[in-house]
C-alpha cells in the first residue's frame, strides 16, 4: 500500500520538483498537495497522511501556524512534519524543531537526501 506524503508548499516549481523527484524514486508513494498552511491543515485532517514536508513561509497560514495547528489536534498530532524551507539559520531549525517538526530539511533541495530523510521515517 503507498505511503501518504503530504507536501505544503506554495512554490509551483518547488511541488514540480518534488513531484518528479518521488516519480523517479519508484517508491509507493502518493504525494498529496496543498498550496498553504490553511490547506495543508485541512488536508491533513482529511487524508491523514504518513508524513508532511512543510514549507514554513507560505500565504494564508505559513508552515509554522499549520504545524501548530496539526500538533493541538490529537486525531493528526501523530503524524511526522519534516519543515521544509529556505529558512537555514540555526535559530530556524531550533524553532522548527520546538513547534513539533522532526527534521529541518534546507532548500534548495537535493534529491537523494530528501529520498533519504522520507525513508528514514517511512521506513520502506
Amino acid at each position: 500500500m503507498a505511503k501518504r506524503i503530504l507536501l505544503a508548499e506554495d512554490d509551483e516549481d518547488n511541488r514540480d520538483l518534488v513531484a518528479f523527484v518521488m516519480q523517479r524514486s519508484r517508491l509507493d508513494v502518493e504525494l498529496l498537495i496543498a498550496e498553504n498552511g490553511k490547506e495543508a491543515v485541512e488536508i491533513a485532517k482529511r487524508e491523514i497522511p504518513d508524513l508532511i514536508l512543510m514549507d514554513m513561509q507560505m500565504p494564508v497560514m505559513d508552515g509554522y501556524q499549520a504545524t501548530e495547528a496539526i500538533k493541538a489536534d490529537t486525531s493528526i498530532d501523530h503524524i511526522p512534519i519534516i519543515a521544509f524551507t529556505a529558512q537555514a539559520k540555526p535559530e530556524d531549525k531550533i524553532r522548527t524543531l520546538q513547534i513539533g517538526c522532526i527534521e529541518h530539511y534546507s532548500k534548495p533541495m537535493d534529491p537523494e537526501e530528501l529520498l533519504n530523510i522520507i525513508q528514514k521515517y517511512l521506513q520502506f
